[in-house]
């Protein structure tokens, strides 16, 4: 047992978590939105101890033969994993969403996990543009996400099945027709699949689910965040934005073109292996597949398309120093292909191709300290019919690279800082330039986040963006945008 996990068995209240016996039962990890996190569990029939001189991880029994598959109904609250060092408890690789590539079969018994998230961001957002032809924003809000989560399981000595659906409802509402800010709706899915496996050897997976996260932000710029957006023009209208289409802020690039869940519609799906070669060494291969739709949409003028790609990620894990690496693949290519009449003849299609790599490194100095750093470049190609970059704007190189560090206060706070370098150069030259369009971001953030009675999640982040915006189009000056933002996030996990 780390001294980390001691400490907070001696701090946290005694609540509703204490009060239920079922607590001992092994927590669900969650695969929530991109980087949006969740509880964690392991099973109890494996016990895993950090060595605090060398931060090895040392693992003793396995499931019995004879274990009890009785059906349970369990709470996987936050509390349910005693084991490895996975980060500061309360931090954010603590809370990291994919728990680092391990498995939680759920205390290694047949049951019914039940689980879920709560957050609500209240804030207030700025953006300075220097140019005198384009109107600043300012604006308050308030953003929030509510997750309830079912897992249920079927274990066999190492054997296991599982299942997990995952049911948001979001804070955005509206009661007009013509509003459709809330893109997402009233209730959404985030995670649904089926896993198979045996316990810390292997396991397939398909359904809808994120990959393993290679690429940490630290305490701030978590999903659906302003911040995580930062200082873009969002509209704006100028002479200085003047390009068609007109300039945007790069999105940071973290391998996460296959990362993040399916979103492309009809019938796209995940499917990952997941192997687990020592305590130490994991590995993910996962693919991509399906179709966004059926059919070409006359109407619109909008053509069914069909994904395929592949993303392998490995970790290598000692408890107290992480290292991530991967690499994804994907094409988007039309599903009607034939030409002039003949089911047997294709001509060559137009596409879109997807590709990256990425790599981190992360330190966990438990209960004090946790820091990382990391790197990923990616690169679309949307080509015609010959080859062709069209439109040109649409074929682009985005690099990225940042770090983070978060630092225990007190038992319960910590603080957390971090920041992220995006530039993306894209294949439009305008007549007479030598230069592409060219846009880069430098965002950080500064975060204290205390642990309400052991239950409450109290978070202010402060963030700040500056992104340049420098046109291929020589009659066009370069220009710069400034983001200033702060929110308090309240969390509750259960």
């Amino acid at each position: 047992m780390t001294q980390a996990h001691s400490w907070l068995r001696k701090s946290r209240s005694s609540g509703a978590l204490a009060a239920v016996p079922w607590l001992l039962a092994l927590g669900g990890a969650a695969q929530a939105a991109p980087e949006e996190p969740g509880p964690t569990a392991e099973p109890a029939a494996q016990s895993t101890e950090v060595e605090p001189s060398a931060g090895t991880v040392t693992t003793s029994a396995q499931p019995t033969a004879n274990q009890d598959t009785a059906s349970s109904i369990e709470h996987l609250g936050p509390e349910t994993f005693p084991g490895r060092s996975r980060g500061l408890y309360g931090g954010s690789l603590w809370l990291e969403p994919s728990f680092h590539g391990l498995q939680w079969p759920q205390n290694a018994r047949t049951g019914l996990g039940l689980s879920g998230q709560f957050w609500v961001d209240s804030g207030y957002e700025t953006i300075r543009r220097d140019v005198a032809d384009v109107a600043n924003s300012t604006m308050y809000f308030q953003q929030g996400r509510g997750l309830l989560r079912v897992t249920p399981a079927y274990v066999r000595d190492r054997f296991f099945v599982q299942g997990q659906a995952e049911l948001v409802g979001n804070l955005c509402q509206t009661a007009s027709t013509t509003n459709n800010v809330c893109s997402t709706g009233t209730f959404s899915t985030d995670d649904l699949w089926i896993r198979v496996g045996q316990w810390n050897r292997w396991d397939v997976k398909v359904g809808r689910f994120e990959g393993w996260e290679i690429y940490h932000l630290g305490m701030g710029m978590e999903s659906y965040t302003f911040e995580r957006l930062g200082a873009g023009m969002f509209g704006a209208a100028s002479i200085r934005n003047a390009p068609n289409p007109p300039l945007e802020v790069p999105s940071l690039y973290a391998v996460n073109y296959l990362h993040d869940r399916p979103t492309n519609g009809l019938a796209v799906g995940n499917a990952a292996l997941h192997a687990y070669v020592t305590d130490y060494f994991r590995f993910e291969l996962l693919a991509r597949f399906g179709a966004d739709n059926y059919q070409a949409n006359r109407a619109t003028g909008s053509s069914a398309a069909t994904y395929l790609g592949g993303r392998p990620t490995a970790i290598f894990d000692i408890g107290w120093f992480k290292f991530k690496i991967g690499g994804e693949y994907q094409k988007r290519t039309p599903v009607m292909q034939a030409v002039g009449g003949d089911p047997l003849k294709k001509d060559p299609v137009e596409g879109t191709v997807q590709k990256g790599l990425g790599a981190s490194v992360q330190f966990v100095l438990d209960p004090t300290v946790e820091f990382g750093l990391n790197a990923a470049i990616g690169r679309q190609e949307q080509t015609d019919t010959m080859g062709n970059p069209v439109p040109p704007e649409n074929s682009y190189t985005t690099k990225s690279v940042g770090g983070f560090a978060n630092l225990r206060l007190a038992d319960l706070l910590l603080a957390g800082v971090g920041a992220n370098w995006t530039e993306q150069l894209d294949s439009l030259l305008a007549t007479g330039s030598h230069t592409n369009d060219y846009t880069s971001q430098l965002q950080g953030f500064a975060a204290i986040q205390y642990l309400l009675a052991g239950q409450l999640y109290i978070k202010l982040v402060l963030g700040y963006a500056r992104a340049k915006f420098q046109p291929s189009d020589l009659g066009i000056d370069v220009w710069n945008n400034a983001m200033y933002s702060g929110r308090v996030r309240l969390m509750y996990l259960y």
